[in-house]
């Protein structure tokens, strides 16, 4: 049993001897190759391993950094191509709306030129029809004066009921008698004619107008009517045979006319003039 002992102990010894001999040859090995540091020391003993700095591969070697001024003039020459280029772009467009306000200007030129004539023609066609227009009043007026005095001859007689198969003359010249109160004076040659005038309508009594041969015949039954009692009466009224234009002049006047008679003045017609306590109105 001892001598198993012994024996068991003999190889343990052998295989550490071993062992260490093994591991002393790659050490050996290794430091050969230059991989590692030298793991023994002078006296043979083995040392801890040694600090080893990180393992940092070789940096590949590229293009050469640029320098400061090579940066700088690099800068300074992509600025200037830019600014470069701006320019252009501008100097393009200020060259399309210098164009564009030459076109312009040769518009408006002519447009005012057309202008200007236009005015001038306006100017012309204003003043002949401003001269045409004073004509026209003109003639309106002489016609409407000739008009007047045609009518100057004519009374217009309002509310005669009219009758079947009547004779208009005849019943006018009967109330004129008793108008002018001269039984004895004949009127049938101092009345020319005597009608109703305007469409006939039902319910509804058309006007009698009188043309006189005697101006003053016609004066005096007019001057008459004004006073006169038989023709309140019978609801009758004698009128003067105005113009159209006399007519559209009175109905101007007539509010004025219609206050001033409501204030107790003394007002009326005269034609198509308005006189207000003597004094004639205009619009």
């Amino acid at each position: 049993m001892a001598d198993k002992r012994f024996r068991d102990k003999g190889k343990k010894k052998l295989s550490f001897t071993t062992e260490n001999k093994d591991l002393t040859e790659d050490i050996m090995e290794v430091v050969k190759a230059g991989d590692m540091h030298s793991y023994a020391n002078s006296d043979g003993d083995i040392p801890p391993l040694p600090d080893s700095g990180p393992c940092t591969p070789a940096a590949k070697k590229g293009k050469p950094e640029p320098s400061l001024t090579e940066l700088q003039d690099n800068i300074v020459r992509l600025v200037a191509e830019k600014i470069k280029e701006n320019a252009d772009n501008l100097a393009n467009l200020i060259k399309k709306n210098a164009d564009t306000i030459e076109a312009l200007k040769e518009s408006s030129e002519f447009l005012f030129n057309e202008v200007q004539d236009m005015k001038k023609e306006i100017t012309a066609v204003k003043k002949k029809s401003d001269d045409q227009q004073k004509i026209i009043t003109d003639v309106e007026d002489r016609l409407n004066e000739m008009e007047r005095y045609h009518r100057r001859w004519n009374l217009r007689l309002y509310g005669l009921q009219e009758q079947e198969g009547e004779d208009v003359k005849q019943r006018v010249i009967d109330i004129c008698k008793t108008v002018i109160q001269d039984p004895g004076e004949d009127l049938r040659l101092q009345i020319d004619i005597s009608h109703r005038i305007g469409r006939k309508e039902d319910g509804k009594t058309r006007p009698v107008i009188t043309r006189f041969t005697s101006r003053s015949t016609k004066e005096r039954v007019w001057k008459c009517a004004k006073n006169s009692e038989f023709l309140k009466n019978k609801k009758l009224k004698f009128g003067e045979d105005l113009t159209t234009k006399d007519k559209e002049s009175r109905m101007r006047l007539w509010p004025q006319i219609e206050e001033a008679r409501k204030q107790g003045k003394k007002a009326f017609f005269v034609g198509a003039k308005a006189i207000i306590e003597g004094k004639e109105i205009r619009m």
